[in-house]
């Protein structure tokens, strides 16, 4: 049985007596630490399987997190969070619910006792406490309300929250021949986009035979009827949108890069590191015209 039948209490193919064998599930986060439990619940919705409901567990004041994701795996989320004041631990609970109820995840509360917050604290719950879980009666969905602030109910619903999420670059997407660089991206992102682009720039250069450098030469490689690469699979439009882009990302990133010292934006240096690497993969899709090569 999916320990997701566990907590939803969702009919089985067969049926599990209350156990006090160790609880099959992930922990992550740290009791006691606000920001640590905050961080894990982030991470899961920006990098882990899609989540589909949330159990709230509280004692008294302190709140931790039962997640089930859409295949039925459980996580808990360690007793990071609290309410009834002014804090830390009320101001990551808030952060946390609105997320979760703008990414879609049904979200409800059980009280449990101080023990069984022990358990999960220590990694240690057992089959026979999840079983408890699901049984107890959920609280009022006005509470899971009243834990929430309207900034962040707003921040959520408008997406200004993903604001604190990390900048990561997306593997799964990036071009083989900056693999190297994105790898270490954030240890010199400034070195590595003009190494990326000083790349692109050898790579066309090679490709179509010439001596032309920048604008001009990505003009000759892909601008009007006559360019020495081309991309059969689209119309003439398309041609010419994506040999601007080529030109004007060179003036618009690549320039201002080369000639002085930009800020520090991390945001802004990954979404410049996308725009590369999306000239990359455009540039791996080009065949040549079968034309002679201009001089």
């Amino acid at each position: 049985m999916k320990s997701h039948d566990v907590l939803s209490g969702a009919t089985s193919e067969m049926t599990v007596k209350p156990s006090k064998d160790p609880a099959s599930i992930q922990y992550m986060g740290v009791g006691g630490s606000s920001a640590d439990c905050k961080e894990a619940v982030v991470r899961l919705i920006q990098f882990g399987d899609r989540l589909q409901h949330a159990r709230v567990l509280t004692n008294g004041g302190a709140h931790s997190l039962l997640l089930t994701t859409a295949i039925g795996d459980v996580i808990a989320i360690k007793s990071g969070f609290a309410s009834g004041y002014g804090g830390e631990g009320p101001a990551a609970f808030s952060f946390v619910l609105a997320l979760l109820e703008a990414h879609g995840v049904e979200v409800d509360e059980v009280d449990v006792t101080h023990q069984v917050f022990e358990r999960l604290d220590t990694s240690s719950l057992t089959m026979q406490d999840l079983d408890i879980v699901k049984d107890r009666p959920c609280a009022a969905p006005r509470r899971i309300s009243d834990y929430v602030t309207d900034h962040d109910w707003e921040g959520a619903r408008t997406g200004e929250a993903w604001v604190e999420f990390p900048p990561v670059v997306p593997y799964a997407i990036i071009d083989v021949r900056i693999a190297d660089l994105a790898r270490h991206f954030w240890d010199d992102a400034d070195r590595n986009l003009l190494t990326a682009w000083r790349r692109l720039e050898d790579t066309v250069r090679t490709r179509i035979g010439s001596r032309e450098h920048s604008a001009r030469l990505f003009s000759i490689a892909f601008l009007n009827d006559k360019s020495v690469l081309w991309w059969p699979d689209i119309d003439s439009g398309e041609q010419t949108g994506r040999a601007n882009m080529f030109v004007g990302a060179y003036a618009a990133y690549r320039n201002p890069r080369a000639h002085r010292e930009l800020g520090h934006d991390s945001s802004a240096q990954l979404c410049e590191l996308l725009v590369i690497n999306q000239l990359y993969c455009w540039e791996r899709g080009a065949i040549p015209r079968q034309a002679d090569i201009p001089e």
